[in-house]
Formats: C-alpha cells, structure tokens, sequence
C-alpha cells in the first residue's frame, strides 16, 4: 500500500514536525518480524528518506522517555520529522483466538523477568519513594477504575447510528461530511 514510505517522502520533503512511532511488539500477528520483512531493524526505514531514526528499548520506560524528548526537541527547532522503532513485547496473542504458540516458553519468561511495569515498581520500592502499601493502594484504585468503566460500557446504551460520524473531521463542513 505504501502508506509508510509515502508518508515518509511527504514529511521529509515538507519538513514537517511530525514523530512517527512504530512499536514493534516483534510479531506480526502470530509470525515473527524476521520471518515477514528482510529489514529486521524498522527505525532504518526512515533513514532511507534521510530522516533522523532511532531504534529504543521499549522495555526500559526513562529510555523511552529519553528518546521522545530528543525526538520533541529535534521537531520543535524545525529540523522536520523523527521517526523512533521502540522494541517492546506482546505477552499474549494478537487476538482472543491467538493461543500464541509460536514462542516458546523461555522467550516468554526471559520479557517477563524485565517487564517494564515490575521493574518501575522495584526501582520505586528500593528507593524509598513509594512504599509497598502505596504501592498496593495504587494497584487497588487502579483495579478499581477499570471495574467501574467495563461496568459504565456494560450498562450503557448502544449509540444512534447517526452517531457513526460525530466527530471525525475538525471541521464540520468538511468537503466528505454530506447533510
């Protein structure tokens, strides 16, 4: 389809401040990225247009932030786009009928040792900045939260098909928007 790459040539000619993130869980659907694309390293596809391009663990949050900083930096002094690989992990399968047996357990267990979330949560528990019982308190409100929204969805009336196209364009006279 060639979105991507059009994209890419668009902005970069433009200059335009733009961060494109591609976050590459490492699996398309049920097959490895190594099995469905000669280029292994995604962040080189925006080299090709000359476009400053990185690859980050996105297993490890402060460099993930690192790397958006440097990119916002790069795009608001105008130097045009940025464009960041962050390598991540899908624990499950793509879809509730994606038993996900295409890794096997050692691959599993060694993302799941540097889970992002588990290891924020030690940094904070051994530097003092959070104590396992606000820790607790927090894992609690949050549980809590997402039980009251599935239940609001659950309860809640399905929208009026009018409703299909509210909202999707900035302005409403927009040349697709018919009355």
């Amino acid at each position: 389809q060639g979105a991507l790459h059009e994209a890419f040539n668009m902005a970069m000619t433009w200059k335009l401040p733009v961060l494109y993130i591609c976050e590459n869980n490492q699996y398309a659907m049920g097959t490895s990225v190594t099995r469905t694309s000669n280029v292994h390293d995604i962040y080189k596809l925006g080299l090709a247009y000359d476009m400053p391009s990185e690859q980050v663990d996105g297993m490890r949050p402060e460099s993930v932030y690192e790397a958006v900083k440097k990119a916002a930096e790069h795009i608001r002094s105008g130097k045009g786009p940025y464009f960041l690989e962050i390598k991540t992990y899908r624990y499950k399968g793509h879809s509730v009928s994606d038993p996900g047996q295409y890794r096997t357990r050692e691959e599993l267990k060694s993302y799941m040792e540097k889970d992002p979330i588990k290891m924020v949560e030690k940094v904070m528990l051994d530097s003092g900045e959070i104590s396992q019982d606000e820790l607790e308190n927090i894992q609690a409100a949050i549980k809590e939260e997402i039980n009251e929204a599935v239940k609001f969805a659950d309860e809640s009336p399905y929208p009026a098909p009018e409703e299909l196209y509210t909202d999707n364009y900035v302005q409403p006279d927009y040349p697709f928007m018919k009355d």
